[in-house]
């Protein structure tokens, strides 16, 4: 999927979190797309039984975050996937709760479209909270980490 694939595909989840529509189901052929607002947070859907390739994304699927302190830096999601902690199934976490990170460090990985996107650390500081937990569908913009900055 190209750049510009991705920048289309995120213009229409934008369109549509904003539209009064409570469902849409986009098919190409290279992949499978099904938007509902009323999902549940747990019961992530994949499209007809299929492999991971066509993971449904779902809008509303996030808890409501606990408030972190307002010296901390959000993160967000970059765009709409699955976001994985670590780099492996059996690997430590790139980041955990206390980890000091450096502006530039990966803090997780989201997995969109078969594309592996890092998410790294917009500043400097200490991880405070880490609000998505592993392996579970995101959607644009939604908080994923809580960085305390420092000025090392």
């Amino acid at each position: 999927m190209s750049v510009t694939d991705t920048e289309a595909m995120t213009a229409l989840i934008d369109q549509f979190n904003q539209s009064s529509a409570q469902v849409m189901d986009v098919k190409t052929s290279e992949f499978e797309l099904h938007l509902n607002k009323q999902a549940t947070v747990t019961q992530p859907t994949v499209a007809n039984e299929q492999p991971l390739a066509a993971v449904v994304p779902e809008q509303g699927v996030s808890a409501t975050p606990t408030a972190p302190s307002s010296s901390a830096t959000m993160v967000t999601a970059p765009l709409v996937g699955v976001a994985y902690l670590a780099a492996e199934p059996k690997a430590e976490p790139f980041v955990q709760v206390g980890t000091h990170v450096k502006a530039g460090e990966t803090l997780c990985v989201i997995e969109a479209m078969k594309m592996i996107n890092e998410v790294p650390s917009p500043v400097s500081g200490t991880v405070k909270e880490v609000l998505v937990k592993n392996a579970a569908m995101v959607e644009f913009d939604e908080p994923l980490f809580a960085i305390e900055e420092t000025n090392a």
